[in-house]
């Protein structure tokens, strides 16, 4: 895709968000729901790199209410905002070198039960 019938960056992404928007617009030709996905996308990036320089400034432990020590609350965001990125590239079922998508959590969930189920039935 030429660069002048790229989709534009939109404002506000940070370092990483841009980025990872560039790199996606360059090589992929979305659609508008998928430019849709993609803001998202970076959007989340950028959140993670905010929340993983709030526990780098606080440290990983830090005083709760009662003043007693309890895990960064950065820390279980960053791991639902990993999650919600996680969904939004699987939605995005963009390839990779091989041509392979990234899974969704279903697809995975689905391919294990039947690997379960098929071992059982091995074992059997």
């Amino acid at each position: 895709m030429s660069s002048e019938k790229r989709p534009r960056t939109p404002p506000g992404l940070g370092a990483r968000g841009r980025r990872f928007w560039r790199d996606t617009v360059a090589e992929f030709d979305l659609s508008g729901a998928e430019l849709h996905l993609l803001q998202e996308a970076c959007r989340t990036l950028d959140q993670l790199d905010a929340l993983a320089a709030a526990v780098e400034r606080d440290g990983s432990m830090v005083l709760g209410s009662q003043g007693q020590p309890v895990i960064h609350p950065a820390i279980t965001e960053a791991r639902g905002q990993r999650l919600a990125l996680h969904r939004l590239v699987s939605a995005l079922a963009l390839p990779d070198d091989d041509g392979k998508t990234t899974p969704s959590a279903v697809s995975t969930a689905a391919r294990k039960a039947a690997q379960a189920r098929w071992n059982r039935t091995r074992g059997a």
